[in-house]
């Protein structure tokens, strides 16, 4: 032994992880908002000196740490920066890195960790509000009546830093149908100091210029944050919008529904004028309370639905590609319309899709059951090699969750890449993740935005409940004809497999009335066998000294449950329709 320190390589040093956010590659903002630490394990050495390095949008996007000795801690961790790194990459990619010094050798950087940034969703952002209004502002009718000031607040905002500049402006239409279009809140004047440190801001602002709105017309709130600490109200994070309907009791004129807001499958807005990738989306408005709205697609009638409490939602499936201007009429006799609202559906040429979920949205696991399949569409070259990722949310078993093995992209276009029907059944009810990665020569490999995707239940009709044969098709068991054992005679159900965990009671009752029950299957124990998921049947025998104790004329409920995701839990099993049977007990 010569007492020197193996000389490392970088196939050595494996990626690191982020102690926020361990299991995937792509960085949801929101883990990091308080925290962000690299952790690195490797063979480390005590007298190592390490550097890391987060590669992402030039400047203020990247950073590079000083070298540190490695101390004590394992395993190896050190903190960054989060916030303001996240916030300069939002929806690109990233590399991380750390670099190793041992001893007299050359640095040696490790192999990286390729993140995809998430961009922070509207529903993690807050809307600002007018405290004055019901549920301390999160009720729809703004009464300015009887006020002299209002209150303008906001909630501090998730990434939020100090130096941050923000914008809120006011918009509604005046009792004259003029304009109205106030800013109230601004840059350089408005910007992240001390006072969020109370977790909000607010100001009181005359009512006066509210007094002399039309009544029962809509104020919207517009809220912006230069969440880069730009003053450019151009570069600016828009938020959700909030909208009152305000009453001034000015002239009763008829009451204009409202298109308020148009959102995707997923719940995001589809702002006016703007293309969406989803055939299904949910037109959201208001109009006067109790009344009925007319949705109409151009001069085509959508449906009428009503406006409970003064707002409605109408759910639009099957859009065909092209523009789509909806409007909605009150049907109070007044002939009065909304404003439009357009939206542009694009087919064709999406990065990104899965096959059989036509509306980029939706997951009808119905239509899954044979096949799964990604398709490929971006700018590639044959010799790239894909891989694409089906990523199940926070909390689902690691069956919901798979990354296919690369691929050459070759010559066909689109390229389409299947997936493991089996991840169905393990994110159903679940929005999953899609993403793709290509490796292109010696570049560093590239991860796409994710693509979501909602994947629906399995109605309650799919799940048949098992029989007992010998009833012959009936509701009657006659225990004549069960004297060698009933026979149980399961089907199957869609995207059985096996290693599904199964429950099986039956409840019935004796001569006396008391309680005749028995507990068949656990699950626990008890799972779908192959034969069973291949073949779609199964038989189980119900032995003869049980039933022979059921009272005449008693019920015999047969109670099956399932956990399609495979993982034992009474809660989370999917229940089928009990089977009955009243009992013949006259041998």
């Amino acid at each position: 032994m010569n007492g020197q320190s193996a000389e490392l390589v970088t196939e050595d040093l494996p990626p690191p992880y982020i102690r926020e956010s361990p299991a995937s590659d792509l960085l949801n903002p929101m883990a990091v908002r308080y925290s962000c630490r690299i952790v690195m394990e490797y063979p480390i050495e005590p007298t190592d000196r390490v550097s890391v390095t987060w590669a992402g949008t030039p400047g203020a996007g990247s950073y590079t740490s000083v070298f540190f000795p490695v101390g004590e801690l394992r395993p190896l961790e050190v903190g960054i920066g989060g916030t303001p790194l996240v916030i300069f990459n939002q929806g690109t990619t990233v590399t991380l890195t750390y670099t190793v010094i041992r001893g007299t050798s050359a640095p040696v950087t490790s192999q990286p960790l390729i993140l995809y940034v998430l961009p922070v969703t509207q529903s993690d952002l807050p809307r600002p509000f007018i405290t004055q209004a019901p549920d301390f502002g999160e009720g729809l009718v703004l009464d300015v009546n009887a006020l002299t000031e209002f209150t303008l607040r906001t909630n501090a905002w998730p990434l939020l830093t100090r130096g941050q500049y923000f914008w809120l402006r006011l918009r509604g239409i005046n009792a004259n149908d003029s304009v109205f279009n106030e800013s109230y809140w601004s840059a350089p004047n408005n910007v992240v100091d001390e006072e969020f440190s109370k977790g909000f801001y607010a100001r009181n602002y005359s009512a006066d210029p509210l007094k002399g709105l039309k009544d029962r017309s809509t104020l919207t709130l517009e809220f912006m944050a230069g969440l880069e600490g730009s003053q450019d109200e151009a570069l600016a994070q828009r938020f959700a919008h909030r909208n009152y309907l305000v009453r001034t009791n000015g002239p009763i004129t008829p009451v204009r529904p409202v298109i308020l807001s148009v959102k995707d499958p997923l719940g995001q807005d589809i702002a006016d004028g703007r293309d969406t990738v989803h055939t299904s989306v949910t037109v959201e408005g208001s109009a006067m309370a109790g009344k009925d709205v007319e949705v109409f697609d151009g001069e085509t009638s959508k449906g009428t639905v009503p406006a409970s409490s003064g707002r409605w939602e109408l759910p639009l499936e099957g859009l065909v590609g092209g523009t789509h201007v909806f409007t909605a009429q009150s049907s109070d006799g007044s002939g009065e319309v909304s404003n439009t609202w357009t939206i542009n559906v694009l087919l064709h040429d999406l990065p990104l899709s899965i096959k059989e979920a036509p509306d980029n949205g939706n997951l009808d696991p119905l239509a899954a059951t044979g096949s799964l399949t990604a398709v490929v569409n971006y700018d590639m070259q044959p010799e790239d090699m894909i891989s694409v990722s089906w990523i199940g949310p926070e909390g689902t078993p690691a069956a919901g969750s798979h990354t296919t093995n690369a691929v050459v992209a070759g010559t066909t276009r689109p390229r389409e890449i299947p997936l493991p029907v089996s991840v169905v059944a393990v994110n159903l009810g679940k929005t999953v993740a899609v993403t793709f990665t290509y490796k292109r020569g010696l570049l560093p490999p590239v991860t796409s935005p994710p693509f979501p995707l909602n994947v629906r239940t399995i109605p309650a009709a799919e799940f048949v409940a098992p029989v007992i044969t010998q009833a012959n098709g009936t509701t009657v068991l006659d225990l004549k004809t069960v004297l060698d054992g009933g026979t149980l005679r399961f089907g199957g159900w869609p995207h059985i497999a096996a290693g599904q965990r199964i429950w099986l009671d039956l409840q019935g009752a004796n001569a006396k009335g008391d309680p005749h029950n028995l507990a068949i299957w656990s699950g626990v124990r008890n799972a779908v066998t192959r034969q069973w998921a291949s073949t779609g049947t199964f038989n189980q025998n119900v032995l003869f000294n049980y039933l022979k104790d059921l009272g005449d004329g008693s019920t015999l409920f047969i109670h099956f449950k399932v956990n399609l995701d495979g993982v034992a839990n009474l809660e989370t099993a999917v229940v089928f329709a009990p089977r009955e049977y009243t009992i013949l007990a006259g041998f």
